[in-house]
């Protein structure tokens, strides 16, 4: 999948909530691998997701977490 395909869409949790859009991909120029896909959740709050945790993409990206299990992690 292109990357510009994939950037602003909208991503929903594993409980069927909305948390945001896809905002950006965390590169590794090195290896030239996608280290982490990061999520606009409103103005301020942004997360950083790894790919594993993207269950499909379609007309939306789904994760296999919800809204709160972001919001644990990224108090850590």
């Amino acid at each position: 999948m292109l990357v510009k395909k994939l950037l602003g869409k909208e991503v929903i949790g594993s409980r069927g909530d909305k948390i945001g859009k896809m905002g950006d991909l965390d590169i590794d120029i090195v290896s030239g691998t996608v280290k982490y896909a990061v999520i606009n959740a409103g103005l301020r709050d942004k997360y950083k997701i790894k790919l594993d945790d993207i269950v499909t993409v379609g007309d939306a990206v789904i994760l296999r977490l919800s809204s709160s299990d972001l919001k644990k992690s990224a108090k850590k």
